[in-house]
């Protein structure tokens, strides 16, 4: 068996050791610690910020032609029960209002809770976010082709917490339009 070498006084292990550090930090300090600031970083600019509007942003007429665009689509899906499940169904996954969205546009999610922590999930979709009451969180996402993606609420909300899927269909964006035309008609 070796044995390690120590210094035989207090004093000799305190001179050698600060020695040690002070050579690693200034090689750190070296490699990390730019040697110039950039003219850029030093100036400060005064940034106004703008109030945007959702009016602000265009309208596609190409795919609303004029139909009135709410300010939030909101609507209440529920699971379908077993016995009301119908052939292809899945079941436990199965809802009796699908969130219909386009193809091939960007999409972006505005999400909160209202009574506890959900968690909007769509793992398909690669779609996780959680809906906190308060706060809203912005997701955003680009569906490349047409289907029906499944989801659930993945966070421990509740009794009814396995009860809770997500459905999203995803179509052309003329069927989209079609769909959109019908719905804020009503």
């Amino acid at each position: 068996l070796g044995a390690a070498v120590l210094p035989k006084t207090r004093n000799d292990r305190a001179g050698s050791f600060p020695s040690v550090v002070n050579a690693m930090l200034s090689a750190l300090k070296a490699v990390f610690k730019p040697a110039e600031r950039p003219e850029n970083l030093t100036t400060k600019k005064n940034v106004k910020l703008q109030d945007v509007k959702a009016e602000d942003y265009p309208t596609p007429d190409k795919y609303l032609e004029g139909a009135e665009i709410p300010t939030f689509y909101q609507f209440q899906s529920n699971m379908v029960a077993d016995e009301d499940l119908k052939a292809g169904m899945a079941s436990g996954l199965e809802v009796d209002k699908r969130l219909t969205l386009p193809t091939r546009t960007h999409i972006r999610f505005l999400v909160t809770g209202q009574d506890v922590i959900h968690s909007w999930s769509v793992p398909s979709l690669g779609i996780k976010t959680d809906a906190t009451p308060g706060r809203i969180n912005r997701i955003n996402t680009f569906i490349q082709r047409e289907g029906v993606f499944y989801g659930q609420c993945s966070e421990l909300c509740g009794t009814l917490h396995g009860f809770m899927p997500i459905v999203v269909e995803a179509v052309s964006p003329e069927t989209y339009a079609a769909h959109a035309r019908k719905w804020y008609k009503e």
